[in-house]
């Protein structure tokens, strides 16, 4: 079994040992300071510059995730996790999904310039869009649109650029 599908189904670790419901149960901050989780929780077809020993999808992987509904169970959920630590929360509509923001999104830790999890988001919704799970990056990159209206100084053209070809590209993002 690959180590990325074995790691999914609750079998495996990541290259450090943890098991994904481990990092879930990580605290706010944890996930803020951690920096080379995210690389197994949204993997990509090209390997990290920033994690050498994560994983990378190739064409067998990806057919994985998108065929069994275990792993796009466990995606879901990873989804669900990441979206509470941005501050957010992604609700199921009978058109697929939408992003919920909070009242006061100037309290996002996130709403900076230039700001690290910008490049978690890109990854996610590059990797989400790979593994099948589309109507939540529409859901997302949606949400996401509605931010950048609202506070275009939290967001620089780069950012957004990543944003919009994460969601409407190949899933490669420009990452």
């Amino acid at each position: 079994m690959h180590p990325l599908i074995a790691f999914y189904s609750g079998t495996g670790t990541d290259h450090r040992g943890r098991t994904l419901s481990g990092i879930l149960a990580f605290s706010n901050t944890e996930l803020e300071s951690c920096h080379d989780y995210i690389q197994w929780l949204f993997p990509l077809k090209d390997p990290s510059p920033f994690n050498p020993e994560a994983p990378v999808l190739d064409d067998e992987l990806i057919a994985d995730f998108r065929r069994q509904p275990e792993l796009q169970a466990e995606l879901h959920r990873v989804l669900l996790r990441m979206t509470q630590f941005f501050g957010v929360s992604l609700r199921e509509t009978p058109q697929g999904f939408e992003l919920l923001l909070p009242a006061n999104v100037a309290d996002l830790h996130w709403m900076t310039p230039d700001n690290h999890n910008h490049r978690r988001l890109s990854r996610m919704m590059a990797s989400l869009k790979l593994l099948g799970l589309e109507t939540h990056v529409s859901a997302l990159w949606h949400g996401l649109q509605q931010l950048v209206v609202k506070h275009p100084q939290a967001f620089t053209a780069a950012t957004i650029t990543h944003w919009r070809l994460a969601a409407d590209g190949d899933g490669t993002g420009g990452i």
